[in-house]
């Protein structure tokens, strides 16, 4: 943020308080300039500046939506095809005096000077390839998908044991794909992305992977390729479903994940569930691998298929990095970073809600997401224990130290990523029954265990009190250390604010 030295700002296509972000002074001047003290550029969202006059209407034209946005404080404009001469008709009648545009030009050439844009102003474009994918960037990519997914069930069937699943049926539309990049990715050189079926082959490449494909496009599947896939189930040894949203630019129109691309609901698309559905009635295990970048909501998986793994968008290496999970070469690590809820009436389950979110529960589903906040699971497992405080009662402005043991019960080496939440038991206004304040990747070996120890800090207890002040306030506060959100994991202490 500002504190970190940013010298950009872009606002936001939304309005706040009825004051579209682009023309928004509060935000720009009273907020940004005034109270933060931010010394470098705004930058508008492509083309909000003109959505001022034809989205908001809170301006007449599009001259007059380019006058509202610089007086609030706008300084560059991302894309804007009538925008120069239109500020030069602004100031020359007066409206904008030259000397709010010299602000705006001397913050713009500020950061220009400051990164040698003027002595150096184009890019070489042979260290751009030679920089591009090299052996360092492509093992951090690596490395990313590999802590990044997330195996959310396992009911003894991972890791896949190659010697027992000869015959495997790979079938979705996130199957063979270059999808896996994500949103706000270029189509590429197959050379330079793994899907999830070639890493499986290369990953088992004694195996026999049966390949039904369903397309790329969710929202178009052929009923005749499920069915297909439903009879080559009855055939192999395991099936494996890689379903999701499909999220590639070139394909703008046809997305149903990623920018611009708010869903009603957040069921599979199309006839994946009914994929799903008919080859799991094989009677085969069957696992399903979802590629998608929000939640969601796969509750007859949950309950009927003894894996899933969620991949979410892992990138270019990310077919290799599922099927090392897979087939156990790498342990899985990562917990979720979300809460995953059972349909869209729960998109409201968040694990820091507040303590009368659910005083009346749901009728007839369960009032519990799908899985929690902070959840994932490993191919060993963890204990915790010995949970101590440093003090029982700290200052205002004082620290507590947290430590626990953790153990690796196991037989697996593996990372365990160990999460420290805080409530304020009793305070002037409402607060979170849970906050996650601290976390950290602990590495162990089987039967290996290490001491955590945390810092609680004055900025990991401060919030706003009803009169708006940031602090601490006194009274009692509950310390919470374990793998997840749920209530049923966490070890507690108390301790006291004076």
């Amino acid at each position: 943020g500002v504190e970190a030295g940013a010298m950009s700002l872009m606002t936001a296509h939304n309005e706040l308080n009825g004051i579209p972000c682009h023309s928004n002074e509060w935000l720009m001047q009273d907020i940004l300039r005034e109270e933060w003290k931010f010394p470098g550029f705004v930058v508008s969202d492509w083309m909000d500046i003109e959505h001022i006059y034809d989205v908001h209407a809170t301006a007449e034209n599009i001259k007059e939506a380019f006058y509202q946005s610089i007086v609030a404080g706008m300084d560059m404009h991302m894309h804007g095809i009538y925008w120069n001469e239109m500020v030069v008709e602004l100031v020359k009648e007066g409206r904008i005096s030259e000397s709010r545009i010299d602000e705006s030009v001397r913050r713009i050439l500020d950061i220009k000077f400051r990164l040698g844009l003027f002595e150096q102003p184009f890019a070489d474009e042979q260290e751009s390839m030679r920089i591009r994918l090299n052996d360092e960037h492509r093992a951090t990519a690596l490395e990313a998908a590999r802590n990044g997914i997330v195996l959310l069930k396992n009911a003894g069937l991972l890791p896949l044991d190659a010697s027992k699943y000869k015959k495997i049926l790979v079938t979705g539309i996130n199957a063979d794909d270059m999808n896996i990049l994500g949103d706000w990715s270029a189509v590429q050189k197959e050379e330079n992305v793994i899907t999830i079926l070639e890493g499986l082959r290369q990953m088992a490449p004694d195996t026999k992977f049966d390949f039904v494909d369903q397309g790329w496009d969710p929202r178009n599947m052929d009923p005749k390729k499920v069915a297909e896939a439903a009879i080559h189930a009855k055939s192999a040894d395991l099936n494996i479903v890689v379903a999701g949203e499909y999220m590639m630019r070139f394909r703008w129109a046809e997305r149903t994940g990623g920018e611009d691309t708010d869903r009603s609901d957040i069921d599979l698309v199309g006839l994946q569930n009914e994929l799903i559905q008919k080859v799991a009635a094989s009677g085969k295990p069957t696992i399903l691998i979802l590629v998608n970048g929000r939640q969601l909501g796969v509750e007859w998986a949950a309950e009927h298929l003894p894996a899933i793994v969620e991949a979410w968008e892992p990138g270019m290496y990310g077919g290799q990095a599922v099927a090392e999970i897979l087939y156990g070469k790498v342990n899985p690590s990562a917990k979720l970073a979300v809460t995953i809820p059972r349909s869209i009436g729960q998109t409201q389950m968040i694990y820091n809600h507040k303590p009368s979110q659910y005083f009346h529960p749901y009728v007839v589903k369960p009032s519990t997401p799908l899985w929690s906040f902070g959840y994932g699971l490993s191919y060993t497992t963890y204990a915790y224990g010995d949970m101590q405080l440093s003090a029982s009662e700290i200052k205002k402005d004082g620290e507590l130290k947290v430590s626990f043991n953790v153990t690796n019960t196991g037989n697996r080496a593996g990372v365990e990523i160990v999460q420290l939440y805080i409530r304020d038991k009793y305070s002037n206004v409402t607060r979170p029954v849970k906050e996650l304040k601290d976390f950290a990747r602990i590495a162990l070996n089987p039967g290996e265990k290490k001491e955590v120890t945390f810092t609680i800090t004055p900025d990991k207890l401060a919030f706003y009190d009803k009169k708006m002040n940031w602090g601490v306030e006194a009274g009692e506060y509950v310390v919470m250390v374990g793998p997840s959100s749920e209530d049923k994991s966490l070890l507690n202490e108390t301790f006291t604010v004076n």
